[in-house]
């Protein structure tokens, strides 16, 4: 059985307690979640004002289609055409994305 003496405790738990802050730190802290990204109506016509909605937690940036935006929040957009959003959340080493997708129907 292996025996520590309280000196050698004492060297090793900042060491172990180092390691786990470089591993959460390389890691990225916090992934920023997109827990909401949709459209209303979800079957829009060409011409039809639709209304994207978002909401976002643990991010220090949001943007959609590259302007910055809250972190939660909703845009109305007229359609002329068929359209792609991103979404976009960014934490300090972390980022995700969500792409949607809205095909203006032909009346």
């Amino acid at each position: 059985m292996l025996e520590i003496s309280m000196k050698a405790m004492k060297k090793i738990i900042p060491f172990v307690f180092l390691i786990g802050a470089v591993f959460f730190c390389s890691c990225g802290g916090v992934v920023p979640q997109i827990v909401k990204f949709d459209t209303r109506p979800e079957a829009p016509f060409r011409g039809d004002t639709v209304l994207l909605e978002w909401v976002v937690r643990g991010a220090e940036k949001v943007t959609l289609d590259g302007t910055p935006v809250p972190d939660s929040g909703g845009m109305k957009v007229v359609l002329d055409r068929s359209r792609d959003f991103t979404l976009k959340a960014t934490a300090t080493r972390a980022e995700s994305t969500k792409k949607l997708e809205i095909v203006a129907n032909p009346k």
